[in-house]
């Protein structure tokens, strides 16, 4: 009874916030870090809902701040989807995006819809990424299906539904974005390398739209660039990746969302 009771009082606030203009200001970022912070979000109410440590109005806060940073990320998730398009749950799941403005004016069974709606396109769309032959097009794939994974968790608590089986198959969604895109380096000597004043090595790291290469370079023991270490390497090159977000959003889930 007090979570429908929290819902509601949630939703009525929300209503009027929602339809203020202006009430939600869009700050810049990229699109990587638009996106990321859509999961950042809902990993929070998440943890709150799961601990019982939500009153009524850290719920309204959480959902408004959750409406806000879904319209900062939408264009960016929504330009993702556009570059699948031929995939057939791509129209469902930008219609799952696009309606997350409208969650505070759905009934508590409309909610409820919503919230198995999204866990399904989100599914859906995992069994694409695993099909195609493309890691361009499975980078733009991992971006939807964390998108949709996040929105669902969402969903899911302002609905009062359990985490028990979504939460491990969110899990092994991003464990599959990062296995497949994960950064791998090597590195070679550098054209330089003949003169001794002069350290210089080339490293190539694969991406999913092709190479990107740094270099370690140093003259006369000043350093003019680098030096890079394995970590470093991969971050650089998987910056502005889905392998981005959803190594974030494995590292959340493994260490308990914080």
């Amino acid at each position: 009874m007090r979570a429908r009771l929290l819902r509601g009082i949630a939703m009525t606030a929300l209503a009027v916030v929602v339809l203020l203009p202006g009430a939600a200001t869009p700050v810049q970022a990229t699109t990587g870090q638009a996106i990321k912070k859509v999961g950042e979000v809902a990993f929070r109410l998440f943890l709150d809902a799961r601990q019982g440590d939500l009153t009524e109005q850290q719920l309204i806060q959480a959902l408004q701040e959750f409406v806000a940073v879904v319209g900062e990320a939408e264009d960016a998730i929504l330009t993702h989807l556009d570059a699948v398009a031929s995939a057939p749950w791509v129209g469902a799941a930008e219609h799952a995006i696009l309606e997350v403005p409208s969650l505070p004016l759905l009934t508590e069974d409309a909610l409820l819809d919503y919230a198995l709606e999204v866990a399904l396109h989100a599914r859906q769309a995992k069994s694409v990424f695993d099909a195609v032959d493309s890691d361009s097009e499975a980078d733009h794939l991992g971006f939807a299906v964390y998108s949709l994974y996040s929105v669902g968790l969402e969903a899911r608590v302002a609905a009062g539904l359990g985490t028990s089986t979504y939460m491990p198959n969110f899990r092994t969604a991003m464990q599959a974005i990062v296995d497949r895109l994960k950064p791998r380096c090597t590195s070679r000597e550098g054209d330089m390398d003949y003169h001794p004043s002069i350290y210089h090595v080339v490293h190539t790291c694969t991406t999913p739209h092709g190479p990107r290469t740094f270099q370690d370079y140093q003259v006369s023991g000043e350093w003019r660039e680098g030096p890079w270490t394995g970590a470093t390497l991969e971050a650089a090159a998987g910056a502005g990746t889905s392998w981005e977000v959803a190594r974030d959003a494995l590292q959340r889930i493994d260490n308990g969302g914080r």
